[in-house]
C-alpha cells in the first residue's frame, strides 16, 4: 500500500482527511506520490490543535495524525519530538520505503519552530499539502490526545 499527499487541500479541509480505516491509516483524498515516497503502512502528517489532553485553550501541541506514527507517543509542544517519532515509525514499524523514509529526514531538518507553519511545512514536504491540523475540531470537552 502507497500512502501519498492530499489530492486537493479543499478535500481535507472539508473533512474527508479523516482515517477511514485505522488498520492501514487510510483516508479519501490521497493520491499516489510523484516522488516514490510510499509510507508503507503510516500516514506522516503532523496535527496542530488547541487544548488537546486538558491543555490549555490557548496551548497549540504537536501530535502525529496516523495511528501509527501517533501510537505510544501524545502530543507535545516542541514539534521535533513529533517528527523524531514519524520518522522512527517509518523505519520500525510502518515499512516505508527508503525514499520516504529519506524525505522524513530531511523535513526534520528543515523543522521550524513551535507555530502552526511546521506542521504545515512538515506536511507540504512530505507530499500531503493541505491537510487539516485540526481534524478533532479542538478544542472540546475530553478531548485525549494520544491513542
Amino acid at each position: 500500500m502507497t500512502v501519498t499527499k492530499a489530492a486537493q487541500a479543499t478535500d481535507v479541509a472539508v473533512g474527508t482527511g479523516a482515517v477511514s480505516d485505522s488498520v492501514t491509516g487510510t483516508f479519501t483524498g490521497f493520491v499516489a506520490s510523484i516522488a516514490g515516497l510510499d509510507f508503507g503502512l503510516c500516514i506522516p502528517t503532523m496535527k496542530f490543535e488547541p487544548g488537546l489532553d486538558g491543555r490549555k485553550a490557548a496551548e497549540f501541541p504537536f501530535q502525529a495524525q496516523g495511528p501509527l506514527g501517533n501510537k505510544s507517543q501524545g502530543e507535545v509542544l516542541n514539534p521535533v519530538i513529533i517528527a523524531k517519532r514519524i520518522c522512527d515509525q517509518l523505519t520500525n514499524v510502518c515499512k516505508a520505503n527508503d525514499a520516504a523514509k529519506t524525505a522524513c529526514t530531511a523535513a526534520l531538518a528543515a523543522l521550524g519552530g513551535r507555530v502552526v507553519q511546521t506542521a504545515n511545512d512538515w506536511n507540504t514536504q512530505l507530499e500531503f499539502a493541505g491537510t487539516n491540523l485540526n481534524p478533532d475540531n479542538a478544542p472540546q470537552s475530553g478531548l485525549v490526545g494520544s491513542d
